[in-house]
């Protein structure tokens, strides 16, 4: 039992990781009805300027984490502005398909800059470890958890008791009818790019302290986000929460599997410990999560097709 908490305990960072993106995706899905592909790449792109701002450049730690959750503001700004908003006359499949291309541009620019081998990122959150059972839970893991729900408890009520909020929501039902009220549909829209933007580079500031960052790592990390979105539903904010907590639960878990003895011919402990096992398990959710929800999933797109 010992060991199963502090399995728990360990999946806490990645419900933390995967809030913090899936609640970027969402805002963003929210006021534009593009699915975001290009999200991974805001949160490699900010963590590496982070590491430019402090490592290279020798910067304090607080102006980098700073710089780097700013440049992700810009990065979401810049996709807005180039891509998505010059192709909303396409519709927003073509949208998506753009910030593809923004994906694969950033992954190879991030290459040609830094390499492609891990580099170490300074150090944001504190050191040190907290003893769980016969176990250690190292601080600068452990605390993501928490900061990722005071995020999304600042952008819950930003969205839903600002009037912000209330434009960018009314923005993203109808644009036609919130520009005859006055409100700027091109400017919310704007907005919820910079929001989601800042909140993917906090996160891929973050989960590189906590590990390494390569161009690879990072926007291939962002893939289970992906899934507690289409898990929670791209409208509901606390639906993303929950399939952050179902996402990172079940991919922390994966090694517990180890504690099982074998079933017949079945190496259990072996499988949970193999590498790939969590990711394995995630795409296997993720699928099972497509079959359920597509019905879902289409009508939206189609009710955004009449905006």
């Amino acid at each position: 039992m010992d060991k199963l908490f502090i399995y728990l305990v360990l999946s806490l960072p990645l419900v933390g990781v995967y809030a913090m993106l899936g609640l970027g995706i969402t805002v963003i899905y929210q006021a534009s009805r593009v699915l975001n592909l290009a999200h991974g790449a805001m949160a490699m792109s900010a963590a590496y300027f982070t590491y430019q701002l402090t490592v290279l450049w020798h910067l304090p730690v607080p102006a980098g984490v700073a710089g780097g959750v700013v440049f992700g503001a810009l990065f979401g700004l810049a996709v807005e502005r180039i891509f998505v908003r010059r192709l909303r006359s396409a519709g927003p499949t073509t949208q998506t398909v753009g910030t593809v291309a923004v994906l694969s541009l950033a992954i190879a620019v991030a290459s040609q800059k830094f390499g492609s081998l891990p580099v170490n990122t300074p150090q944001v959150l504190p050191t040190g470890a907290l003893q769980v059972g016969p176990g250690q839970v190292h601080w600068d893991l452990l605390l993501i958890f928490p900061i990722g729900v005071a995020g999304a408890l600042a952008l819950f009520a930003l969205l839903q008791f600002t009037d912000i909020g209330l434009a960018m929501r009314g923005a993203a039902q109808n644009r036609r009818g919130a520009s005859l009220r006055g409100v700027d549909p091109d400017r919310t829209t704007m907005l919820a790019w910079v929001i989601g933007g800042a909140y993917a580079g906090l996160a891929g500031i973050l989960l590189s302290s906590a590990t390494a960052l390569d161009p690879y790592g990072v926007p291939l990390g962002v893939l289970p986000a992906f899934v507690a979105v289409l898990i929670g539903g791209l409208d509901s904010m606390p639906g993303v929460l929950l399939g952050a907590a179902v996402v990172g639960f079940t991919q922390g878990m994966v090694p517990a599997m180890g504690l099982l003895p074998k079933v017949g011919p079945i190496d259990v402990p072996t499988l949970a410990h193999s590498q790939g096992a969590p990711e394995l398990v995630v795409g296997v959710l993720a699928l099972a999560v497509m079959a359920r929800r597509g019905a879902r999933l289409s009508t939206a797109d189609a009710r955004s097709d009449t905006l």
